[in-house]
Protein backbone atom coordinates (compact mmCIF):
# COMPACT_ATOMS: atom_id res chain seq x y z
CA UNK A 1 0.00 0.00 0.00
CA UNK A 2 2.88 2.21 0.72
CA UNK A 3 4.49 1.99 -3.22
CA UNK A 4 1.00 2.39 -4.44
CA UNK A 5 0.59 5.99 -2.31
CA UNK A 6 3.93 6.77 -3.37
CA UNK A 7 3.26 6.20 -7.24
CA UNK A 8 0.33 7.85 -6.83
CA UNK A 9 1.67 10.89 -5.24
CA UNK A 10 4.29 11.07 -8.16
CA UNK A 11 1.59 10.39 -11.10
CA UNK A 12 -1.89 11.40 -10.57
CA UNK A 13 -2.98 13.97 -12.79
CA UNK A 14 -5.02 15.92 -10.36
CA UNK A 15 -1.73 16.54 -7.99
CA UNK A 16 -0.18 17.36 -11.17
CA UNK A 17 -2.43 19.55 -11.78
CA UNK A 18 -2.35 20.76 -8.40
CA UNK A 19 1.31 21.37 -8.51
CA UNK A 20 0.97 23.59 -11.86
CA UNK A 21 -1.69 25.66 -9.99
CA UNK A 22 1.25 26.08 -7.20
CA UNK A 23 3.44 27.32 -9.76
CA UNK A 24 1.70 29.71 -11.17
CA UNK A 25 0.45 31.48 -7.95
CA UNK A 26 4.53 31.57 -7.15
CA UNK A 27 5.04 33.03 -10.74
CA UNK A 28 2.05 35.72 -9.53
CA UNK A 29 3.72 36.61 -6.51
CA UNK A 30 6.94 37.20 -8.07
CA UNK A 31 5.44 39.70 -10.60
CA UNK A 32 3.49 41.52 -7.71
CA UNK A 33 6.97 42.01 -5.61
CA UNK A 34 8.76 43.05 -8.98
CA UNK A 35 6.58 45.96 -9.29
CA UNK A 36 8.25 47.26 -6.11
CA UNK A 37 11.65 46.32 -6.34
CA UNK A 38 14.24 48.32 -8.43
CA UNK A 39 14.41 47.83 -12.29
CA UNK A 40 17.52 48.45 -13.99
CA UNK A 41 18.15 47.73 -17.56
CA UNK A 42 21.50 48.99 -20.16
CA UNK A 43 20.86 50.51 -23.64
CA UNK A 44 23.17 51.29 -26.01
CA UNK A 45 22.43 53.19 -29.21
CA UNK A 46 24.35 53.59 -32.90
CA UNK A 47 22.74 57.02 -34.05
CA UNK A 48 23.46 58.69 -37.62
CA UNK A 49 21.26 61.87 -38.38
CA UNK A 50 21.39 65.28 -39.92
CA UNK A 51 20.09 68.50 -38.30
CA UNK A 52 17.90 71.26 -39.82
CA UNK A 53 18.69 74.88 -37.96
CA UNK A 54 15.42 75.65 -39.51
CA UNK A 55 14.05 74.05 -36.50
CA UNK A 56 15.47 76.01 -34.01
CA UNK A 57 14.38 79.42 -36.35
CA UNK A 58 18.27 79.48 -38.00
CA UNK A 59 19.00 78.87 -41.99
CA UNK A 60 21.17 76.37 -42.99
CA UNK A 61 21.05 72.52 -42.02
CA UNK A 62 24.25 70.53 -40.18
CA UNK A 63 25.58 67.93 -41.98
CA UNK A 64 25.10 64.14 -41.08
CA UNK A 65 27.26 62.93 -38.35
CA UNK A 66 27.57 59.49 -36.03
CA UNK A 67 27.28 59.60 -32.36
CA UNK A 68 26.60 56.59 -29.78
CA UNK A 69 25.26 56.51 -26.23
CA UNK A 70 25.49 53.81 -23.04
CA UNK A 71 23.60 54.00 -20.71
CA UNK A 72 22.71 52.41 -17.25
CA UNK A 73 18.75 53.20 -16.39
CA UNK A 74 17.19 53.03 -13.14
CA UNK A 75 13.83 53.41 -11.74
CA UNK A 76 11.91 52.70 -8.72
CA UNK A 77 8.50 53.12 -7.12
CA UNK A 78 8.75 55.07 -3.67
CA UNK A 79 5.84 55.29 -2.85
CA UNK A 80 3.13 52.46 -4.00
CA UNK A 81 0.83 51.91 -1.53
CA UNK A 82 -1.83 50.09 -4.09
CA UNK A 83 1.35 48.15 -5.73
CA UNK A 84 1.95 47.07 -1.12
CA UNK A 85 -1.22 45.36 -0.89
CA UNK A 86 -1.09 43.65 -4.03
CA UNK A 87 1.75 41.37 -3.18
CA UNK A 88 0.58 40.95 0.08
CA UNK A 89 -2.58 39.65 -1.95
CA UNK A 90 -0.19 37.87 -4.02
CA UNK A 91 1.53 36.65 -0.82
CA UNK A 92 -1.72 35.07 0.47
CA UNK A 93 -2.79 33.48 -2.75
CA UNK A 94 0.50 31.61 -2.79
CA UNK A 95 0.18 30.11 0.72
CA UNK A 96 -3.11 29.29 -0.39
CA UNK A 97 -2.12 27.86 -3.10
CA UNK A 98 0.39 25.39 -0.95
CA UNK A 99 -2.83 24.78 1.45
CA UNK A 100 -4.71 23.38 -1.94
CA UNK A 101 -1.66 21.23 -3.06
CA UNK A 102 -1.36 19.67 0.53
CA UNK A 103 -5.61 18.94 0.46
CA UNK A 104 -4.86 17.36 -2.64
CA UNK A 105 -2.04 15.32 -1.91
CA UNK A 106 -4.36 14.27 0.49
CA UNK A 107 -7.05 13.61 -1.79
CA UNK A 108 -4.75 11.20 -3.61
CA UNK A 109 -3.82 9.51 -0.84
CA UNK A 110 -7.66 8.99 0.00
CA UNK A 111 -8.03 7.73 -3.45
CA UNK A 112 -4.68 5.37 -3.56
CA UNK A 113 -5.94 3.42 -0.50
CA UNK A 114 -9.42 3.47 -0.70
CA UNK A 115 -8.97 1.68 -4.45
CA UNK A 116 -6.15 -0.65 -2.66
CA UNK A 117 -8.39 -1.87 -0.70
CA UNK A 118 -11.32 -2.29 -2.71
CA UNK A 119 -8.72 -4.43 -4.85
CA UNK A 120 -7.72 -6.60 -1.92
CA UNK A 121 -11.46 -6.83 -0.76
CA UNK A 122 -12.47 -8.04 -4.16
CA UNK A 123 -9.15 -10.28 -4.12
CA UNK A 124 -10.57 -11.93 -0.47
CA UNK A 125 -14.26 -12.70 -2.52
CA UNK A 126 -12.98 -14.25 -5.24
CA UNK A 127 -10.45 -16.54 -2.63
CA UNK A 128 -13.87 -16.91 -1.05
CA UNK A 129 -16.05 -18.30 -3.87
CA UNK A 130 -13.49 -20.42 -5.15
CA UNK A 131 -13.41 -22.06 -1.39
CA UNK A 132 -17.45 -22.22 -2.06
CA UNK A 133 -17.03 -23.88 -5.17
CA UNK A 134 -14.97 -26.30 -3.98
CA UNK A 135 -17.36 -26.75 -1.15
CA UNK A 136 -20.01 -26.88 -3.66
CA UNK A 137 -18.53 -29.26 -5.49
CA UNK A 138 -18.03 -31.89 -2.69
CA UNK A 139 -21.26 -31.48 -1.52
CA UNK A 140 -22.83 -32.39 -4.78
CA UNK A 141 -20.25 -35.49 -5.27
CA UNK A 142 -21.45 -36.55 -1.52
CA UNK A 143 -25.14 -36.34 -2.18
CA UNK A 144 -24.60 -38.19 -5.84
CA UNK A 145 -23.28 -41.16 -3.94
CA UNK A 146 -26.20 -41.11 -1.57
CA UNK A 147 -28.78 -41.14 -4.55
CA UNK A 148 -26.87 -43.94 -6.23
CA UNK A 149 -27.21 -45.69 -3.00
CA UNK A 150 -30.76 -44.64 -2.67
CA UNK A 151 -30.03 -43.13 0.30
CA UNK A 152 -31.25 -39.54 -0.86
CA UNK A 153 -33.81 -38.27 -3.06
CA UNK A 154 -33.01 -37.59 -6.46
CA UNK A 155 -34.62 -33.52 -5.43
CA UNK A 156 -31.41 -33.32 -3.27
CA UNK A 157 -29.37 -33.87 -5.99
CA UNK A 158 -30.76 -30.90 -8.51
CA UNK A 159 -30.16 -28.71 -5.49
CA UNK A 160 -26.70 -29.56 -5.36
CA UNK A 161 -26.15 -29.19 -9.08
CA UNK A 162 -28.11 -25.74 -9.05
CA UNK A 163 -25.71 -24.13 -5.59
CA UNK A 164 -22.68 -25.87 -7.39
CA UNK A 165 -23.79 -23.52 -10.70
CA UNK A 166 -24.42 -20.62 -8.64
CA UNK A 167 -21.12 -20.68 -7.14
CA UNK A 168 -19.42 -20.91 -10.20
CA UNK A 169 -21.13 -18.37 -11.42
CA UNK A 170 -20.47 -16.40 -8.57
CA UNK A 171 -16.34 -17.08 -9.09
CA UNK A 172 -17.10 -15.71 -12.96
CA UNK A 173 -18.18 -12.35 -11.47
CA UNK A 174 -15.87 -12.03 -8.18
CA UNK A 175 -13.13 -12.49 -10.86
CA UNK A 176 -14.25 -9.92 -13.62
CA UNK A 177 -15.24 -7.55 -10.18
CA UNK A 178 -11.25 -8.06 -9.09
CA UNK A 179 -10.12 -7.68 -12.50
CA UNK A 180 -11.30 -4.56 -12.84
CA UNK A 181 -10.56 -3.42 -9.93
CA UNK A 182 -6.92 -3.00 -10.37
CA UNK A 183 -7.73 -2.00 -13.57
CA UNK A 184 -8.98 1.48 -12.03
CA UNK A 185 -6.13 0.86 -9.25
CA UNK A 186 -3.80 1.19 -12.30
CA UNK A 187 -5.27 4.20 -13.28
CA UNK A 188 -4.80 6.08 -9.91
CA UNK A 189 -1.22 5.27 -9.23
CA UNK A 190 -0.03 5.88 -13.10
CA UNK A 191 0.87 2.04 -13.59
CA UNK A 192 0.67 1.22 -17.26
CA UNK A 193 -2.63 -0.60 -17.67
CA UNK A 194 -1.19 -3.80 -18.74
CA UNK A 195 0.85 -4.05 -15.92
CA UNK A 196 0.71 -7.38 -13.65
CA UNK A 197 1.24 -7.21 -9.94
CA UNK A 198 -0.03 -8.28 -6.75
CA UNK A 199 -0.88 -6.83 -3.67
CA UNK A 200 1.68 -7.62 -0.41
CA UNK A 201 -0.98 -5.94 2.00
CA UNK A 202 -4.10 -7.90 2.46
CA UNK A 203 -7.89 -6.96 3.52
CA UNK A 204 -7.09 -7.02 7.82
CA UNK A 205 -9.18 -5.84 10.26
CA UNK A 206 -7.52 -3.57 12.85
CA UNK A 207 -9.03 -1.12 14.96
CA UNK A 208 -9.32 2.41 14.70
CA UNK A 209 -6.97 4.40 17.68
CA UNK A 210 -9.01 5.77 20.51
CA UNK A 211 -9.89 9.64 19.92
CA UNK A 212 -12.38 11.66 21.39
CA UNK A 213 -14.79 14.03 19.44
CA UNK A 214 -13.38 17.53 20.69
CA UNK A 215 -10.02 15.80 20.21
CA UNK A 216 -10.62 15.03 16.66
CA UNK A 217 -12.26 18.75 16.17
CA UNK A 218 -8.81 20.21 17.26
CA UNK A 219 -6.99 18.09 14.60
CA UNK A 220 -9.50 19.80 12.01
CA UNK A 221 -9.05 23.56 13.26
CA UNK A 222 -5.05 22.55 12.46
CA UNK A 223 -4.74 20.07 10.04
CA UNK A 224 -7.51 20.49 7.69
CA UNK A 225 -6.08 22.13 4.38
CA UNK A 226 -8.70 23.37 2.87
CA UNK A 227 -9.82 25.32 5.93
CA UNK A 228 -6.26 26.55 5.76
CA UNK A 229 -6.22 27.41 1.88
CA UNK A 230 -9.59 29.47 2.33
CA UNK A 231 -8.63 31.02 5.01
CA UNK A 232 -5.29 32.77 2.60
CA UNK A 233 -8.20 33.27 -0.19
CA UNK A 234 -9.88 35.25 2.55
CA UNK A 235 -7.12 37.99 3.23
CA UNK A 236 -5.80 37.69 -0.06
CA UNK A 237 -9.10 38.86 -1.29
CA UNK A 238 -8.97 41.68 1.87
CA UNK A 239 -5.97 43.11 0.38
CA UNK A 240 -6.78 43.05 -3.10
CA UNK A 241 -9.93 45.33 -1.68
CA UNK A 242 -7.35 47.60 0.11
CA UNK A 243 -4.75 47.51 -3.30
CA UNK A 244 -8.05 48.77 -5.33
CA UNK A 245 -8.84 51.37 -3.34
CA UNK A 246 -5.21 52.56 -2.77
CA UNK A 247 -5.63 53.19 -6.92
CA UNK A 248 -6.92 56.51 -5.83
CA UNK A 249 -2.99 57.49 -4.21
CA UNK A 250 -0.61 59.10 -4.95
CA UNK A 251 2.17 57.05 -6.81
CA UNK A 252 6.01 58.98 -6.29
CA UNK A 253 8.31 56.96 -8.73
CA UNK A 254 12.52 57.98 -8.89
CA UNK A 255 13.86 57.98 -12.89
CA UNK A 256 18.13 57.71 -13.33
CA UNK A 257 20.12 56.77 -16.21
CA UNK A 258 23.98 57.15 -15.86
CA UNK A 259 26.45 56.46 -19.33
CA UNK A 260 28.41 58.70 -21.53
CA UNK A 261 27.54 59.87 -25.02
CA UNK A 262 29.84 61.10 -27.79
CA UNK A 263 30.48 60.27 -31.79
CA UNK A 264 32.40 57.08 -30.69
CA UNK A 265 32.84 54.85 -27.70
CA UNK A 266 36.71 56.41 -27.10
CA UNK A 267 35.76 59.77 -26.65
CA UNK A 268 32.57 59.41 -24.96
CA UNK A 269 31.40 62.15 -22.79
CA UNK A 270 29.96 61.24 -19.24
CA UNK A 271 26.02 62.08 -18.49
CA UNK A 272 23.42 61.36 -15.75
CA UNK A 273 20.00 62.48 -15.44
CA UNK A 274 17.74 61.95 -12.47
CA UNK A 275 14.21 62.75 -11.85
CA UNK A 276 11.34 61.73 -10.06
CA UNK A 277 7.92 61.83 -10.88
CA UNK A 278 4.57 61.66 -8.92
CA UNK A 279 1.24 60.23 -10.49
CA UNK A 280 -2.30 61.36 -8.59
CA UNK A 281 -5.24 59.95 -10.69
CA UNK A 282 -7.98 62.79 -10.85
CA UNK A 283 -10.29 61.32 -13.00
CA UNK A 284 -10.65 58.02 -14.11
CA UNK A 285 -14.17 57.22 -15.47
CA UNK A 286 -15.46 55.32 -12.24
CA UNK A 287 -12.75 52.83 -13.39
CA UNK A 288 -11.14 52.63 -10.12
CA UNK A 289 -15.19 52.38 -8.02
CA UNK A 290 -15.88 49.06 -10.46
CA UNK A 291 -12.80 47.34 -9.22
CA UNK A 292 -13.57 48.19 -5.77
CA UNK A 293 -17.03 46.71 -5.87
CA UNK A 294 -15.39 43.76 -7.89
CA UNK A 295 -13.04 42.93 -4.90
CA UNK A 296 -15.78 43.51 -2.69
CA UNK A 297 -17.82 40.96 -4.14
CA UNK A 298 -15.32 38.07 -3.70
CA UNK A 299 -14.42 39.20 -0.38
CA UNK A 300 -17.87 38.51 0.21
CA UNK A 301 -17.59 35.27 -1.23
CA UNK A 302 -14.49 34.04 -0.03
CA UNK A 303 -16.05 35.25 3.46
CA UNK A 304 -18.95 32.81 2.87
CA UNK A 305 -16.95 30.15 1.63
CA UNK A 306 -14.94 29.99 4.59
CA UNK A 307 -17.93 29.77 6.63
CA UNK A 308 -18.76 26.65 4.85
CA UNK A 309 -15.81 24.60 4.38
CA UNK A 310 -15.23 25.11 8.63
CA UNK A 311 -18.80 23.88 9.09
CA UNK A 312 -18.71 21.38 6.66
CA UNK A 313 -15.40 20.04 8.71
CA UNK A 314 -16.94 19.82 11.44
CA UNK A 315 -20.11 17.84 9.95
CA UNK A 316 -17.47 15.65 8.14
CA UNK A 317 -15.94 14.59 11.22
CA UNK A 318 -18.97 13.86 13.52
CA UNK A 319 -20.22 11.94 10.36
CA UNK A 320 -17.38 10.00 9.74
CA UNK A 321 -17.58 9.18 13.36
CA UNK A 322 -21.42 7.35 13.32
CA UNK A 323 -20.45 5.68 10.14
CA UNK A 324 -17.03 4.11 11.94
CA UNK A 325 -18.87 3.56 14.77
CA UNK A 326 -22.08 1.75 13.12
CA UNK A 327 -18.53 -0.36 11.22
CA UNK A 328 -16.98 -0.96 14.03
CA UNK A 329 -20.78 -2.56 15.15
CA UNK A 330 -21.10 -4.51 11.56
CA UNK A 331 -17.52 -6.18 12.06
CA UNK A 332 -18.73 -7.88 15.49
CA UNK A 333 -21.57 -8.86 14.06
CA UNK A 334 -20.64 -10.29 10.84
CA UNK A 335 -16.98 -12.13 12.41
CA UNK A 336 -19.72 -13.56 15.37
CA UNK A 337 -21.96 -14.67 12.24
CA UNK A 338 -19.24 -16.83 10.71
CA UNK A 339 -18.54 -18.44 13.29
CA UNK A 340 -22.26 -19.39 13.76
CA UNK A 341 -22.71 -20.33 10.02
CA UNK A 342 -19.42 -22.16 10.12
CA UNK A 343 -20.54 -24.60 13.71
CA UNK A 344 -23.86 -24.87 11.68
CA UNK A 345 -22.27 -25.48 8.75
CA UNK A 346 -20.24 -28.25 10.80
CA UNK A 347 -23.45 -29.86 12.48
CA UNK A 348 -25.65 -30.09 9.23
CA UNK A 349 -23.01 -32.49 7.29
CA UNK A 350 -22.75 -34.87 10.68
CA UNK A 351 -26.38 -34.32 10.49
CA UNK A 352 -26.95 -35.07 6.73
CA UNK A 353 -24.19 -37.91 7.21
CA UNK A 354 -25.53 -39.91 9.84
CA UNK A 355 -29.04 -39.77 8.25
CA UNK A 356 -30.94 -37.69 10.27
CA UNK A 357 -31.63 -34.85 7.87
CA UNK A 358 -31.76 -34.50 3.63
CA UNK A 359 -29.57 -32.65 2.20
CA UNK A 360 -31.81 -29.47 2.09
CA UNK A 361 -30.47 -28.44 5.54
CA UNK A 362 -26.91 -29.01 4.30
CA UNK A 363 -27.59 -26.51 1.24
CA UNK A 364 -29.00 -24.08 2.92
CA UNK A 365 -26.06 -24.00 5.60
CA UNK A 366 -23.72 -23.64 2.81
CA UNK A 367 -25.48 -20.70 1.61
CA UNK A 368 -25.78 -19.33 5.42
CA UNK A 369 -21.81 -19.41 5.22
CA UNK A 370 -21.42 -17.87 2.23
CA UNK A 371 -23.48 -15.21 3.11
CA UNK A 372 -22.03 -14.56 6.43
CA UNK A 373 -18.40 -14.27 4.99
CA UNK A 374 -19.90 -11.88 2.45
CA UNK A 375 -20.78 -9.61 4.58
CA UNK A 376 -17.69 -10.09 7.04
CA UNK A 377 -15.50 -8.92 3.57
CA UNK A 378 -18.33 -6.24 3.32
CA UNK A 379 -18.23 -5.22 6.94
CA UNK A 380 -14.17 -5.09 7.17
CA UNK A 381 -13.90 -2.66 3.89
CA UNK A 382 -17.01 -0.35 5.35
CA UNK A 383 -14.75 -0.05 8.87
CA UNK A 384 -11.64 0.47 6.75
CA UNK A 385 -12.96 3.24 4.23
CA UNK A 386 -14.65 4.61 7.68
CA UNK A 387 -11.02 5.03 8.86
CA UNK A 388 -9.83 6.60 5.81
CA UNK A 389 -12.64 9.32 5.61
CA UNK A 390 -12.07 9.74 9.58
CA UNK A 391 -8.61 11.02 8.41
CA UNK A 392 -9.82 12.69 5.45
CA UNK A 393 -12.24 14.63 7.49
CA UNK A 394 -9.54 15.78 9.87
CA UNK A 395 -6.90 16.37 6.75
CA UNK A 396 -4.55 13.52 7.93
CA UNK A 397 -5.18 11.02 5.40
CA UNK A 398 -1.45 11.07 4.49
CA UNK A 399 0.46 11.39 7.74
CA UNK A 400 -2.30 8.57 9.42
CA UNK A 401 -3.05 6.23 6.74
CA UNK A 402 -0.70 3.87 7.74
CA UNK A 403 -1.42 3.86 11.08
CA UNK A 404 -5.05 3.76 10.96
CA UNK A 405 -5.26 0.68 8.66
CA UNK A 406 -2.22 -1.17 10.36
CA UNK A 407 -0.09 -1.32 7.33
CA UNK A 408 3.08 -2.59 8.34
Amino acid sequence: MREAVSRALRANLGLIDAEQENRQARAARIKALSVLLPQLSLDATQDYRNFVENSIGLDGTIPAFNFQTAHVNLSQRLLDISGMHSAAAANESLEASRAGLSDSRNIVVLAATSSYLLVAASQVRLETAKAQLATARATEILIEDRIEHEVSPEIDGIRAKVIRRSAEQRVAVANATFEKDKLALTRIIGLPIAQAFQLTDALIYSPSPDQSLDELIDVVKNRRQDIRAASARLLAATQTVKAQSAQRLPVLEVNANAGETGFNYASSIPDYEVGARISIPLFTGRRIESDVLDARAVLSRRQAELSDIQARAIYDVRSAMLDLKAAQTSVDVSVENVKLATEGLRQAKDRFQNGVTTGVDLIRAQQDVAEAEDNRIASIYAHSLAKLMLIRATGTAEANYSTYLGVQ
